[in-house]
């Protein structure tokens, strides 16, 4: 669990870093009638958008590393694929769960600061759609961002199994 504290905690200052540098670097992620409203990214968004993916990239990649690092020195033997496959579920549910009911329903929704709030948007009945972020969790016919969970624990847990297999 702690390594989902790390991680979620780390994502949290990157998405708010990254609106306090431009306040439309996630436009991609407001509701449409927001966006809509709103019109073109800036540049500044776009390269603020570029660089927080790729902060959360190297997090996505680091933080499972550390932790699977920091497995390995408390067991005798190898870890195989279970441990390092829940260190990475675990953490990614962890975040998912964080992004919705923190990030999501309770600072976009409910206190919507003003660097969350797009200029000309503000006092928008769609900032406090607590269903539309729902729906991008679930969306139909697929719910992607909610099968990326075990996904992900898939990906760590097979990847530290295949290092381990391979480095014997």
């Amino acid at each position: 669990m702690g390594y989902a504290l790390v991680l979620a905690a780390l994502f949290t200052l990157v998405v708010i870093g990254s609106l306090l540098v431009a306040r439309d670097a996630l436009l991609s992620d407001y509701p449409p009638a927001i966006r809509e409203r709103y019109g073109e990214q800036s540049t500044r968004g776009r390269r603020t958008a570029t660089v927080a993916g790729l902060l959360n990239l190297l997090l996505f990649v680091a933080v499972p590393v550390a932790g699977v690092l920091d497995l390995q020195g408390r067991v005798d033997g190898r870890l195989g694929f279970v441990p390092p496959f829940a260190l990475g579920t675990v953490g990614f549910l962890a975040l998912t769960l964080f992004d919705l009911l923190v990030i999501d329903w309770l600072l976009f929704c409910t206190v919507r600061p003003r660097f969350m709030t797009l200029p000309g948007t503000e006092g928008m009945p769609e900032y406090r759609d607590l269903a539309f972020h729902a729906r991008v969790l679930v969306p139909r016919p697929v719910p992607w961002p909610l099968l990326a969970i075990p996904g992900y624990g898939v990906l760590v847990g097979g990847t530290a199994w295949l290092v381990e297999t391979l480095t014997g």
